[in-house]
């Protein structure tokens, strides 16, 4: 490359922020990721496929797919956002699946759904396809390069958000490096170990262990069973489920809300989160008790 200089640079901490495929750091071991995938399409509709001036966030309706294949064993759902202008985004996303659901199969279901509400894309400027792991086993903290969003593992397990957690938290871990950056006796492992507690401090260890069980509960269940689950989830006060979607201030509050969708989730739906504690992925739960 014109003007590139090649050369070794010198430092005392390296934070990786290349992404799910990371650049420099050593991914951790453990099962095999989720997936979720998504194809959307920017555009011009025939009418609006949400609420105009608003964005739908989780429209789970399977009726608008019957006669397509496999609709209640993979559920999906369309998200919905105006852009302003005429212009929508409009998306068929499979929430977590392992292995994930294909392109075309969610291109299929979001252009019936589409024609089912009579709001079929009359202009298309462009095509979304969106495809990345949730629950990647966190990295081992004895490496000196510090890693960060998707690097790091910071996905969400069971929603797939990660963007605002990772702009929120920043600051933490630029404030965490600073102080260690600024004691002129810390060796570059110690930087790392500071930036590492800044990146996953305790709590935020255990949250992620109760995400995951969220994410192999949802990954057992069908169309109805997932339906079921998020009407229970939305009827909680919303600072309940919004805690569990974009971060808890606590792990306790997050056992607590889950707690509550528990109490409140009809008996069949109790049934089946008592039985995934038994079951691969529910070592989750003992590991947000550590």
């Amino acid at each position: 490359m014109r003007g590139h200089v090649r050369g070794d640079l010198a430092a005392r901490v390296v934070v990786d922020a290349s992404g799910h495929s990371p650049t420099l750091l050593r991914r951790g071991a453990g099962p095999r990721p989720a997936q979720q995938t998504a194809y959307g399409i920017v555009g011009e509709f025939a009418a609006p496929p949400g609420p105009p001036g608003g964005m739908l966030l989780m429209d789970w309706r399977d009726e608008p797919l019957r006669g397509l294949p496999h609709v209640a064993e993979d559920p999906t759902f369309l998200y919905a956002m105006d852009l302003g202008d005429g212009r929508w985004l409009a998306e068929e996303t499979s929430l977590a699946r392992r292995p994930a659901l294909g392109m075309d199969v969610l291109r299929d279901r979001l252009h019936r759904r589409l024609d089912v509400l009579g709001a079929r894309a009359l202009r298309t400027d462009a095509v979304e396809r969106v495809a990345f792991p949730m629950g990647v086993p966190l990295p081992p903290r004895d490496q000196r390069v510090v890693g960060y969003g998707g690097a790091a593992g910071m996905v969400h397990p069971a929603t797939g958000y990660q963007v605002a957690a990772a702009l929120r938290r920043a600051l933490d871990l630029a404030a965490a490096l600073a102080r260690a950056l600024d004691d002129p006796a810390a060796d570059g492992a110690a930087v790392a170990r500071a930036g590492w507690d800044a990146v996953w401090p305790r709590d935020l260890v255990r949250q992620r262990a109760l995400h995951e069980f969220g994410l192999e509960t949802l990954l057992r269940f069908d169309g109805a069973r997932t339906r079921a689950f998020f009407r229970a989830f939305f009827d909680l006060r919303p600072e309940h489920w919004r805690g569990y979607l974009s971060g808890a201030p606590s792990a306790g509050g997050l056992a607590r809300t889950m707690l509550r969708l528990f109490a409140t989730a009809p008996a069949d739906l109790r049934a089946s989160l008592v039985s995934g504690a038994f079951r691969p992925g529910g070592s989750a739960l003992l590991r947000a008790a550590w």
